[in-house]
């Protein structure tokens, strides 16, 4: 079983005030509209909803342990409890796992469960 990964969380979404804390309840986003990633992202037809999950995948990602998982305990969180989490439709979550894993993005990736739960 594999679980969902934001690539380099700590890279991108930390910074010194973050590090302080055990638990966020907001999470830094980068403004950066210009990578080749967002505008991928843009250009899709489905770029509202695929943004709109991103952005709610690094909210709940930002409360997970170790942050920037989706993982809840030992459990992976999926597109389903994602909808449930956030209100949100599980399609969206779907296609926004799809376009983000995708080689030519790469905002998300997967990882064992046994590797998850090392860290």
């Amino acid at each position: 079983m594999n679980i969902y990964r934001i690539k380099d969380w700590d890279k991108h979404f930390e910074i010194a005030q973050s590090r302080q804390y055990k638990s966020l309840s907001w999470v830094a986003v980068p403004n950066k509209h210009d990578g080749k990633g967002f505008r991928r992202i843009a250009m899709h037809e489905k770029a509202t909803d695929i943004f709109s999950a991103w952005i709610l995948i690094l909210q709940v990602a930002s409360k997970c342990e170790p942050r920037g998982m989706l993982i809840d305990g030992t459990e992976p969180i999926t597109s389903e409890d994602l909808a449930v989490k956030t209100g949100f439709k599980k399609e969206a979550f779907d296609l926004a796992f799809e376009v983000l894993m995708s080689k030519k993005i790469e905002w998300i990736e997967t990882v064992a469960v046994s590797e998850a739960t090392a860290e």
